[in-house]
């Protein structure tokens, strides 16, 4: 059969994933990005952080279209009203073919998604700001027009300590080490979207027609350089005093702020009833924040949740029925255990990896 689309394999390839055990509406929110506990959730226990908010732009309808091209091309079938499995002819098609997402090795969805933006719109203006700097240009057109991303390049320019000409040097010296960590590909498709003095940056749809790759491509190939740069800065502190900046004040949704205090009232020992009546909010709530925690801190005690052997029996369990579908796990452990003691068994269990 012809070759899918980048998108077309994402989509079949995250339905198998998620196996059936949830909803077309579950896996569209995973990759349009919604920060609600249960996607974060399930994008760590289906092991598929790397998509979250890839397509933040991506409606319902966009989503039913690719599932339904899918389908007519026998590569799906529906178990029930949007819900679907991988058919055989679409298991062939995954392990048969080379995949083309799994070119974009850097992609990290669920760690950047909330920083890439904001870190993209405050370095290129940055960027065409000490480009016209560097020559003696006081007026020209910013790239970026929303206010708080001017203001905070005007004030990084005003705070830093130093003449001009040392300021242009470093910042020049960090993109240049920076840049030497991607390949060449990466580093041109990076550039050519950044203006200068007197030169606008290329749009994604210019640059696919002028290296002849679909504007698809263009698009994860620019999200995946994004995201390894964001990769090195992260890591790299230390070398990159400057850059380093640029990622500051941006939130992290691996944790959402609404479980960050319930974790705070937890650790003040806290127990969830008494947090749900401080915070007013229903015991269900605390207990997606408690497994948001664990998710997020693999140091977050689970003792009071779930003791040892309750641990190991449904660790065991799920490893060998090899689902995250948690009816089908309770009832295997003829209801032993709980179905909030079950994600924080699958929360705790990480990144052990499927089959």
């Amino acid at each position: 059969m012809n070759k899918l689309s980048i998108l077309e394999e994402i989509v079949l390839y995250l339905i198998n994933r998620y196996n059936g055990e949830r909803t077309i509406q579950g896996l569209t929110y995973l990759l349009k990005g919604k920060q609600s506990a249960q996607i974060i959730q399930d994008s760590h226990f289906y092991h598929v952080t790397s998509f979250f908010g890839l397509f933040h732009f991506l409606t319902q309808q966009n989503m039913q279209d690719l599932v339904n091209g899918l389908f007519e091309k026998g590569l799906l079938q529906q178990l029930e009203t949007n819900v679907y499995i991988v058919s055989e002819k679409g298991q062939f098609y995954l392990k048969n073919q080379t995949l083309q997402f799994q070119n974009y090795t850097y992609l990290n969805g669920l760690k950047f998604f909330a920083i890439q933006k904001t870190f993209w719109k405050r370095f290129s203006l940055f960027f065409q700001s000490i480009a016209n700097l560097n020559n003696h240009n006081k007026y020209f057109k910013a790239v970026q027009q929303e206010p708080e991303i001017q203001d905070w390049v005007k004030k990084e320019l005003l705070n830093f300590v130093g003449t001009k000409e040392s300021l242009i040097n470093d910042y020049y010296q960090e993109i240049h080490k920076m840049l030497k960590g991607l390949n060449n590909d990466d580093a041109s498709l990076f550039v050519m979207r950044l203006s200068g003095a007197n030169s606008y940056g290329m749009t994604l749809e210019q640059i696919a027609a002028e290296i002849s790759l679909s504007e698809e491509a263009v698009y994860l190939q620019s999200i995946n350089v994004m995201h390894h740069l964001l990769f090195i800065l992260s890591e790299q502190k230390t070398d990159y005093p400057l850059l380093s900046r640029f990622m500051q004040g941006a939130n992290n949704v691996n944790i959402t702020t609404t479980s960050i205090e319930t974790k705070r009232l937890f650790l003040q020992g806290k127990t969830i009833e008494q947090i749900a009546s401080i915070r007013n909010l229903k015991i269900s709530t605390i207990e997606d924040h408690i497994v948001e925690c664990v998710l997020s801190d693999e140091k977050f005690p689970i003792d009071q949740f779930i003791n040892e052997d309750q641990y190991k029996m449904t660790k065991e369990m799920i490893l060998e029925l090899n689902t995250r579908k948690l009816k089908t796990i309770k009832e295997a452990l003829f209801n032993k255990v709980t179905y909030f003691q079950i994600r924080i068994t699958l929360a705790r269990m990480g990144d052990l990896k499927w089959n």
